[in-house]
């Protein structure tokens, strides 16, 4: 019942659509990022990590909270695996990764986002003996070697001056949160609807990151209420949040959580592109060559799904032939 449940929900909307919402996330998450480093030393990390999401609950509530009071007993019953999808999703991703933003340096934060797809396709393995084929193995090289071609600025040398401090331990912390919390989604209770099913995630989120909130007022930690603090607020409520959980959440499901960890690769690329508009950086001859590298590598993992597929079309879950049977959702 499950698996057909799954099949239902894959068939919500085309592949390529999918792939479109992942793409729109990877633009809203690396705008995150530049406004997570715009943030440092301006507002505190746990203090951004919990009103960010205390509104982003708030606009959840605006939009499905009728749903989740209809579905409350679907809330109850799985009360303890929606916690852990707040936690892993939410609290686990969002505050190691601000807090990490506060002392890692840029190369670093951007190597640890070219990590982020290792940490899924890994973690999906573990947790479900998830395999990739050969031609989307070769992509997740490409996306990886690409983004490295970029970080090092084409020069191995730059390596000389690269170092592992606790900013870099906690980003890592965040994507290997981040990671589980992909992996979960196939265990979302299928009955549950899914404005339900973030509305409720958010609110157990929130009351998870509440005590960190009040270790900032005790500590007297705060911030100016001016308007760079306030629009970078916005931006973290809006996109990386509200709007890019919607289209996680929708396309997860659809292409798996191999190809949907591939898109984790346009991050840094968009990050470059974002800080030449915000910051003033210029683009190089290695941007280029780096962003060329990892969209090839996107197209061999989402082609290589779809010829997977094609191949084996026994599996009613999507999935290449082996893990038919399996739940995914």
């Amino acid at each position: 019942m499950a698996d057909d449940n799954s099949s239902n929900v894959k068939s919500t909307i085309p592949y390529w659509v999918a792939f479109v919402f992942l793409v729109i996330g990877a633009f809203s998450w690396a705008g995150s990022s530049v406004a997570g480093r715009m943030a440092s030393g301006n507002v505190p990390p746990f203090s951004l990590s919990f009103i960010r999401w205390f509104f982003v609950a708030l606009c959840f509530l605006a939009i499905g909270g009728r749903e989740t009071w209809q579905q409350r007993h679907l809330v109850l019953r799985h009360w303890k695996l929606l916690v852990a999808f707040g936690f892993f999703g939410v609290v686990g991703f969002t505050v190691p990764y601000y807090v990490g933003l506060q002392f890692t340096v840029a190369v670093n934060a951007s190597l640890m986002n070219a990590s982020g797809t290792l940490w899924i396709v890994g973690t999906a393995f573990l947790m479900t003996g998830e395999t990739i084929t050969r031609k989307q193995s070769v992509g997740v090289l490409l996306g990886f070697f690409g983004t490295i071609l970029i970080v090092l600025r084409a020069d191995i040398a730059v390596l000389a001056d690269f170092s592992i401090n606790i900013g870099d331990v906690m980003v890592l912390v965040g994507f290997f949160s981040w990671a589980v919390y992909t992996v979960m989604l196939r265990w979302k209770p299928p009955e549950m609807g899914e404005l339900a099913f973030l509305t409720s995630m958010t609110i157990f989120a929130v009351i998870l990151m509440a005590p960190l909130y009040v270790v900032d007022l005790v500590q007297g930690k705060s911030f100016d209420k001016n308007f760079d603090n306030i629009a970078i607020i916005t931006y973290a409520v809006i996109f990386p949040s509200f709007i890019s959980y919607l289209l996680w959440n929708k396309a997860v499901p659809v292409v798996g959580a191999s190809v949907a960890g591939m898109t984790q690769y346009l991050i840094p690329i968009i990050g470059v592109i974002l800080s030449v508009i915000l910051l003033g950086e210029s683009i190089q001859t290695y941007h280029v060559a780096g962003i060329a590298v990892i969209f090839t590598g996107v197209w061999l993992v989402s082609s290589g799904r779809r010829t997977a597929v094609a191949k084996a079309p026994e599996p009613e879950t999507g999935e290449p032939a082996g893990n038919a049977g399996k739940k995914d959702i």
